[in-house]
């Protein structure tokens, strides 16, 4: 399921991102790298995802693991990202780890953390 919404990332795909999202979800982007704050719902997320090329001139986020937690109500993933900033023009390279919460096949909670350490102290608490 997921997979399925990092690929969207990948084209821009808004709707792709949406369909696994339940409609009040919340998107915690407040640990982000360059980009933060917490926003609720579909409306929050389109938001967020605009931010982004406000932030950065290009951006790639490229997941290389997920992993789903024993009572299947979380998943990890964890990635790298890629991107040049608009306000210095440097260019950043760095690891991402992004918690979702999972309810009926959607994610409720979208937790977007800088390291994996980040991610498993949010898993547990």
């Amino acid at each position: 399921m997921l997979r399925r919404a990092y690929e969207g990332f990948g084209r821009m795909d808004v709707p792709a991102i949406l369909s696994v999202l339940s409609e009040d979800v919340r998107w915690d982007a407040t640990d982000a790298f360059a980009h933060r704050g917490l926003f609720q719902g579909h409306a929050g997320v389109k938001q967020y995802l605009q931010s982004l090329s406000e932030v950065w001139d290009q951006f790639e986020l490229e997941p290389d693991e997920f992993i789903q937690s024993s009572d299947g109500r979380q998943m990890m993933v964890l990635g790298e990202i890629r991107g040049r900033l608009r306000a210095t023009g440097e260019n950043v390279k760095a690891r991402f780890a992004h918690v979702g919460r999972l309810e009926d096949d959607k994610v409720t909670v979208m937790k977007i953390c800088l390291d994996r350490e980040g991610a498993e102290r949010f898993m547990e608490g």
